[in-house]
């Protein structure tokens, strides 16, 4: 007997094809065209501003910049030293700021933060899930099981933690900004960087779904996923590193950033053209694929350690 494979409600079906089909091309030219359209960035004056990983890099390149813009700038790091004076060069330029120390992978921390930072400046407008392990490791070096451990709850579930409680206010207040940092190797599997890819894949997919839920609201919380390509942040990553083009100096690719969140995009890269460039890769068979990648090629060099588990099985 033959299975039957009809969609439920056939003619219905018919229809949104049809309209699909008719929309399609008008849609990805307004697409195209909305790229040359300058858009108008919101005003963050006044308002609160949550940014983990902020005692360096990435992470103070943009507390900085929301400062300038008059945002109350809650800086959340770790590191302590670090942290605070990401917060006082805020205030040395007349901003708002204020440094707190916090373990954002454990979520009963992210709970005492969270209610320090409303005591403290009020209810938080955009929150920037920035801090991250980056490193990279064989994937089955055995002595990385800690490591991993580690990498997945600072660079995955502590942005689930983090927008799981802060959230619900913004929904009260119907109005919010969630701002995840993600990363390019989100959508390249690059040797000897598993397990950060894997928190950054993941990223891509709790952000897509944040998204979609929060349509079911019918709200004006708003959701950003930033996918970077490698900045030049830790002299001691660099090192680690075997690619075609060079790091992304912090300054460019934080102006770069703030324009996207600004302008509360939902998905981009940075550079801008990236993401769309890997999607059209994608389609292309295997071996060109392959062919591209051994032309804009992105190495990851392991440590001594690797090299005697990779010799080991090597042929």
């Amino acid at each position: 007997m033959a299975s039957n494979n009809l969609p439920v409600d056939p003619l219905k079906f018919v229809l949104q094809i049809t309209v699909f089909s008719l929309l399609l091309v008008p849609g990805i030219l307004w697409a195209v065209l909305k790229k040359f359209i300058p858009v108008k960035p919101k005003s963050v004056k006044g308002q609160v501003v949550l940014i983990t990983g902020a005692a360096r890099g990435i992470g103070r390149e943009l507390a900085t910049r929301f400062g300038k813009l008059g945002a109350k700038v809650a800086c959340v790091d770790i590191d302590e030293s670090g942290n605070h004076e990401t917060a006082q060069i805020i205030k040395d330029c007349g901003g708002v700021a204020k440094s707190y120390k916090c373990d954002v992978s454990k979520k009963d921390d992210i709970k005492i933060l969270h209610s320090k930072v409303k005591q403290d400046l009020g209810p938080v407008d955009i929150v920037i899930n920035n801090a991250g392990i980056v490193w990279g490791h064989l994937y089955i070096d055995p002595s990385k099981d800690q490591f991993i451990t580690d990498q997945i709850n600072v660079n995955l579930m502590a942005h689930i933690w983090m927008n799981r409680e802060i959230l619900p206010s913004m929904l009260e207040r119907n109005c919010g900004h969630i701002v995840a940092m993600s990363s390019m190797s989100s959508m390249a599997g690059v040797a000897n960087i598993s397990t950060y890819t894997v928190s950054k894949w993941g990223i891509n997919g709790m952000m897509e779904c944040l998204h979609n839920e929060l349509k079911q609201f019918n709200c004006n919380v708003k959701t950003t996923n930033i996918l970077p390509y490698f900045i030049k942040t830790n002299e001691k990553v660099s090192a680690f590193l075997d690619i075609r083009f060079p790091e992304i100096p912090t300054h460019i690719a934080g102006e770069e950033m703030m324009k996207g969140i600004l302008e509360e995009r939902r998905i981009f890269s940075v550079p801008g053209h990236m993401l769309n460039m890997v999607h059209i890769l994608r389609l292309l068979p295997d071996n060109l694929q392959a062919l591209f990648n051994n032309i804009f090629y992105v190495k990851v060099r392991g440590e001594p350690q690797d090299e005697l588990v990779l010799n080991k099985y090597k042929r």
